[in-house]
């Protein structure tokens, strides 16, 4: 079985979801991750089952697959806490319409609001993302917590803790190894091999990291910058994953560091089915 790649549309700022879906085709994706916020290609607040149904017959026909619809929620602590768990109630509701198998999560926030204690901070985290999975389960979706900063889970420890706590099958890791590398936990195969058994899915980026306190950092093409990649995407292979690698190409938060998708997106793609590609064994 083979590895399958898709484009993120935080690469392609410019453009609406129809554009995305047949640039991303045009370059040779498999699949297609999606913004999911106010200023991204879905607005899951504002959209109807309609417009929905309407993306996922034209993806249909254009030959492309959804791999992962990416919100923004995060706060599982705070008073927002129950408008968080039905916005993502609803993202979930959008990703079956799709036929899109996962959705990603932020594993909560790196810090409890003034008041609560950390122990209470991260139940109620545990006990939000279980109940946005309940419900995702039902629809046969997927969640992915990212290991990311900002968040309980940047490295692959902390990550599959809050999974193992949560305890639903449907439940894993978005594996985004950049900030694993950053978070300095684990490093290179040491990192795949230990999130390996809960890998849903995988990001991909690269930048020049000058200095991690305070973070300095660049964003660039894969392969250009300081991110170990090929260590982590040859332990990633013998592990047999077969899901999407998707190419979180940052134009979004950086327009001006990286080229324009048709071109950027296209090294990118090229580089990892190089280094990372490939049929597994």
């Amino acid at each position: 079985m083979s590895i399958k790649f898709s484009g993120h549309t935080m690469g392609t700022p410019k453009l609406d979801i129809y554009e995305a879906m047949e640039l991303f085709k045009k370059i040779g994706y498999d699949g297609i991750e999606v913004r999911i916020a106010a200023d991204g290609q879905i607005d899951s607040e504002t959209i109807t089952d309609a417009e929905v149904r309407k993306i996922k017959e034209k993806a249909d026909k254009i030959g492309i697959e959804f791999s992962c619809l990416t919100s923004y929620y995060q706060d599982f602590t705070s008073d927002k806490r129950a408008e968080v768990i039905s916005n993502l109630k609803r993202v979930a509701e959008i990703a079956h319409i799709l036929a899109c198998p996962t959705i990603r999560l932020y594993g909560g926030t790196d810090r409890a609001p003034e008041g609560i204690w950390f122990v209470d901070h991260w139940t109620r985290t545990v006990n939000g993302i279980r109940e946005v999975a309940q419900f995702a389960s039902k629809l046969d979706v997927g969640i992915a917590i990212e290991t990311h900063v900002g968040s309980l889970t940047m490295s692959v420890r902390d990550t599959v803790r809050i999974i193992e706590d949560v305890n639903m099958n449907n439940v894993g890791i978005l594996f985004d190894y950049a900030w694993v590398e950053l978070a300095g936990v684990e490093k290179g195969s040491d990192a795949v091999k230990a999130a390996a058994k809960y890998i849903r899915h995988c990001h991909i980026k690269d930048w020049k990291l000058e200095s991690k306190t305070p973070l300095k950092k660049q964003s660039c093409l894969m392969g250009e910058g300081t991110v170990a990649w090929e260590p982590v995407l040859t332990e990633l292979k013998k592990t047999g994953y077969n899901g999407y690698i998707s190419d979180e190409y940052e134009k979004f938060w950086y327009p001006d560091e990286l080229p324009e998708p048709e071109i950027g997106m296209k090294h990118n793609l090229q580089w990892i089915k190089g280094v990372g590609g490939g049929r597994n064994r």
